[in-house]
């Protein structure tokens, strides 16, 4: 049973493997909670993170409210790299870097469906064959890097430096969400490898997004806030994908054969199946958010909830993405379910820029690993790896034995 003292944010934080107990008890006794512990509101409730996520009193910035660095003082750059992604910036900055993204997704509409198709099609004829294989790191992390880096227009030798990368963006994505148990370095090996890249497309533009960024359009202060933005649509496009497939597809694996019965009956179903996954798994667990003024919210929901300028928001996704109050029987996967408006991609003027894509691959892979594999099993030996970042958290490792369809 939970008790009303394990209400507090560094509980919330630890049970990432398994916290939707806690959520539950922790939503029923108060859907927007002050934690005096933290000194931040924790909130689970769908219609209180909807509300807070649309309303412009409530800042993504990081230091909003701190005092202006010194003139002349120059931060290192991982803390630039940080702090000048658009998931942090409020108004203008991010409104118009976020239209960058928009548009060139647009502009690739096209060209991406056969890409995933091309990606995913030479990850499975790498382990269609095999007796086992590991889920995240042979599928779901290739899958994701390849097709955001395609976007981002990297083009390395082979996929073994696009690991590397993959590795270092790993520790930008940790520091940016809070977790600092990193080697630092990382994000200037990765700055360094930006750098050199934004010198080549000056002199030899492409398509694609970075030569999208380079632009002469007056948003970018330098090259650091270039750089700053490569790195976050790198790691969130990773990310998105690999845990969603890491931690979805074992949703599926108990009752592989019938899912893949309904997906020959109804190939439909991968659409509506990759959004029940989007809200069972959510890929990011929560959001930070900063009162800018004084915002009273008890009239909207029950209890005292005056929020004061400068108070700490902690929005937790996936809580309000199981929220019986919004969603009919929520602990059950049910690719039928209408409505289904999750917050996997957040809300509101922050809400993600890459959600098409992601719902691109994460269908298509749907998609071609029931037309693939008859069965799927859990490698029992193996148990599955966690990711140690409390925010994004998912699967790093999870062997798979599968069953080819007769020939």
């Amino acid at each position: 049973m939970v008790n009303s003292a394990d209400f507090n944010l560094p509980n919330l934080i630890r049970s990432y493997q398994n916290p939707h107990g806690l959520y539950a008890a922790l939503r029923s006794q108060d859907p927007l909670y002050y934690d005096s512990m933290s000194q931040s509101w924790l909130v689970t409730g769908h219609k209180a993170i909807m509300e807070i996520l649309s309303d412009s009193r409530f800042s993504s910035e990081l230091n909003f409210g701190q005092p202006n660095p010194k003139r002349g003082a120059k931060p290192p750059f991982w803390e630039t790299s940080v702090n000048k992604q658009i998931i942090f910036a409020d108004g203008d900055f991010h409104r118009q870097v976020q239209n960058i993204i928009l548009h060139q997704l647009a502009r690739m509409k096209k060209d991406l469906p056969a890409h995933v198709h091309r990606v995913v099609t030479s990850l499975l004829e790498n382990i269609r064959d095999k007796s086992e294989f590991d889920l995240v790191d042979d599928f779901a992390a290739p899958l994701s890097l390849l097709v955001i880096a395609h976007v981002l227009g990297l083009s390395p030798a082979n996929l073994e430096t696009l690991r590397q990368l993959s590795a270092w963006s790993d520790t930008h994505g940790d520091v940016t969400s809070g977790y600092l148990r990193v080697d630092i370095r990382d994000i200037d090996r990765l700055g360094d490898y930006f750098h050199k890249l934004l010198a080549q497309k000056r002199q030899t533009p492409t398509t694609d997004l970075i030569s999208a960024f380079l632009k002469p359009h007056d948003v970018f202060a330098n090259d650091d806030e270039i750089i700053a933005n490569c790195m976050m649509v790198f790691g969130a496009g990773r990310g998105t994908t690999r845990k969603l497939i890491g931690n979805g597809i074992p949703m599926l694996i108990p009752h592989w054969q019938t899912w893949r019965e309904a997906f020959q009956a109804d190939p439909t179903i991968s659409k509506q199946l990759t959004e029940e996954l989007l809200r069972m798994v959510t890929p990011t667990r929560y959001l930070f958010r900063q009162a800018t003024q004084d915002v009273d919210l008890s009239g909207q929901f029950p209890g005292n909830h005056r929020i004061r300028r400068g108070d700490k928001i902690m929005l937790f996704l996936e809580a309000a993405n199981r929220d019986p109050d919004y969603f009919l029987h929520p602990d059950t996967l049910d690719p039928q379910r209408q409505p289904n408006r999750h917050l996997a991609f957040g809300f509101g003027p922050h809400h993600c820029p890459g959600a098409k894509l992601a719902r691109l691959e994460i269908q298509t892979a749907l998609e071609m690993l029931f037309t693939t594999f008859a069965n799927l099993q859990s490698k029992r030996s193996s148990p599955p790896a966690w990711n140690p970042n409390p925010n994004i958290g998912g699967y790093t490792a999870y062997g798979v034995c599968p069953v080819r369809h007769a020939a």
